[in-house]
This record gives structure tokens, C-alpha cells and sequence, in this order.
């Protein structure tokens, strides 16, 4: 098989050096590390950004590639199947020069359902039923799929350390629909909170609360594993936030809104965490502190939602 994984355009908001690496092993992008997983040693398998200049050798069989412009040909090697992540218009050329590969789209957030060109996919992706059924309604021909987003696993997994937090939220960075405002605002004083994120728009100054600003990616396992419990307070806008697998991943329970698209029988359960309306978000998120060792997230994030268990899922699809 020769996999190829399109992927967007390189950060034009902050330093492109952040995604940058020289190894696989130390590549803390989720979406790398499943176009590697899907690789046997006989496949090969290219992920390509546009914009900047960039060739990176991960493997034998794995190229890294940033191109200027997805309109060349320059470096097509006849793929048998394509992934992209998101609809992008820069993606239709490579599509169109590949007629005879199995084509896999995922968008999440806004772009969840395909559009123009990018509607013939064999397979379509989403990260919640009711995604799912909003396919199904535009696109009655599709085969739309819910998908289960894993955590970058070399970089996420369980550490043993002292509980220095009761909850860590990570934002990223502000943004609404991460509900920052409404986190930061009415999490008790009781609870001793760490935010990871560049959310200076949405800082609330309380002597319970310590913000450490952006950190990068393979620094947030051990501040997961300093934490009894995670929170992602997100409104619908946001699709299977990557702090859902990640504090799984860490062996760290998570509080969830009703409103976050997610496969909520997949990831949410006794084992993981809770999901949780607006009003009664405190309430529970102080029960789960108060019960956290109650959870077992990380075993039952190995046998269901691993890179494993989703390599495995899309190979099926596309058999």
C-alpha cells in the first residue's frame, strides 16, 4: 500500500519550528503518528503541508514533505490511498491526479462534512453520532463512519508523580468555543486548577488558579500526571478535543460538556470520566476530584480508543 496524508497549511500564527522534528519518536502530532501507525514494512507512506520547504526521512517507508504548492506533481508516487485532514481547496488537485485511490476524509469543527470536490471520499470520518446522522442527511450515498481520535502515545502515557492539582484544563489558546470565560469564572475556590494555553483574553486573576501559558505538547504529560482530573468545558464547536485521549491516555479522568461533539459511548463511561451539562459542571467536577481514584482511564483507553484500536478501524473501511 502507498499511503498519503494531506494535511494543511504549516502555522502561519506562530513559529512553524514548533512542528517541526527530526525523529518520529519525538513527533508529538497525533495525526503523524497514525498516517506512521498504518504503515506495514512493506508499505510506504508520505504526509505532505503546504507551504515552506521541508523533507524530512522518518522511516525507510515515511517522508515528511512541506510543499509550496499542491498543484505540482512533482513528488506524486502513485497513492493507493488518501487521507486528508480537512476539506481544503488546496487538496482537490492531488485528489483529482489520483482517481484510482481510496480516498478517507476527516474535517472535524466546522468542516466535519465535505464540500465542492472533496464530496466523492470513500470513507468520511466524524467525531460524533450526531455528525454522523448530519452526513448521512447531505450525503446519502457516503459511507460515513463515527471514527475514534487517538492520543499521540509516545507522548502521552501515565507517570507516576505527586497530585499537585485537583483539575488541569488546556485550552491552547483562548477561543469561545473552548468556553475559557466560563471555566475560569466559576470553577470552585476549593479546587486548586492549572491552565496550560495562551488565553490572555480570558485570564481571571484567583489566588486558586496558576497559568503556565502555551507549552508544547511533550511537556503536558507530566502536568497531566501532576492533575486528578481534566476538563473540557467546550461548546458544540468543538470536535473531540485532543485533551479527551490525551488525559485518557495520561491515566487521567475528564469532565466533559454535553455540548463537545464526541462519540460519547466510546470515551465517556464509569472508567474515564463524565459528561456533564453547563449547570451542573461544578457540582460533578467536584465529585470526580473527590472520587478520582475511582477511574481507571488509561486501561480502558488501551483495549478502545488506542492508535492500535483506530489504525485497525480505517484499514477495515477501506478493505
Amino acid at each position: 500500500m502507498k499511503f498519503l496524508f494531506l494535511r494543511g497549511q504549516i502555522p502561519q500564527d506562530r513559529s512553524p519550528k514548533q512542528i517541526m522534528f527530526d525523529n518520529i519518536a519525538d513527533c508529538d502530532d497525533m495525526w503523524t503518528q497514525l498516517a506512521f501507525k498504518m504503515l506495514s514494512a512493506k508499505d510506504k507512506g508520505e504526509l505532505w503541508y503546504w507551504g515552506g520547504k521541508r523533507k524530512q526521512r522518518f522511516a525507510d517507508n515515511f517522508i515528511e514533505r512541506w510543499i509550496s504548492n499542491f498543484k505540482s506533481n512533482k513528488h506524486d508516487f502513485d497513492a493507493d490511498v488518501i487521507m486528508t485532514r480537512g476539506g481544503f481547496p488546496e487538496f482537490d488537485s492531488v485528489i483529482a491526479r489520483h482517481p484510482n485511490a481510496k480516498k478517507i476524509y476527516y474535517g472535524a469543527g466546522k468542516r466535519f462534512c465535505p464540500k465542492s470536490k472533496s464530496t466523492k471520499y470513500h470513507v468520511i470520518l466524524v467525531d460524533s453520532i450526531e455528525q454522523q446522522n448530519s452526513v448521512n442527511k447531505k450525503l446519502p450515498k457516503s459511507k460515513c463512519s463515527v471514527f475514534v481520535k487517538p492520543a499521540a502515545e509516545n507522548i502521552f502515557y501515565p507517570m507516576e508523580v505527586p497530585k499537585k492539582y485537583d483539575v488541569i484544563f488546556v485550552p491552547n489558546m483562548y477561543s469561545k468555543r473552548k468556553r475559557c470565560k466560563f471555566f475560569l469564572n466559576g470553577v470552585p475556590d476549593s479546587l486548586k486548577v492549572l491552565v496550560a494555553g495562551k488565553i490572555d483574553k480570558a485570564a481571571v486573576r484567583r489566588s486558586n488558579i496558576k497559568y503556565v501559558g502555551w507549552v508544547p505538547r511533550a511537556k503536558l504529560r507530566s502536568l497531566y500526571a501532576a492533575s486528578k482530573v481534566a476538563v473540557c468545558p467546550s461548546s458544540g464547536g468543538d470536535s473531540c478535543p485532543r485533551v479527551i485521549p490525551e488525559s485518557l491516555a495520561c491515566n487521567v479522568p475528564i469532565l466533559v460538556s454535553e455540548d463537545v461533539n464526541v462519540w460519547r459511548e466510546k470515551y465517556i463511561n464509569d472508567q474515564t470520566g463524565r459528561i456533564s451539562s453547563l449547570d451542573d459542571f461544578f457540582p460533578q467536577l467536584e465529585q470526580m476530584v473527590y472520587n478520582y481514584k475511582s477511574f481507571s482511564p488509561y486501561e480502558y483507553y488501551k483495549k478502545h480508543l488506542s492508535l492500535d484500536v483506530a489504525t485497525k478501524y480505517i484499514k477495515k473501511l477501506i478493505s
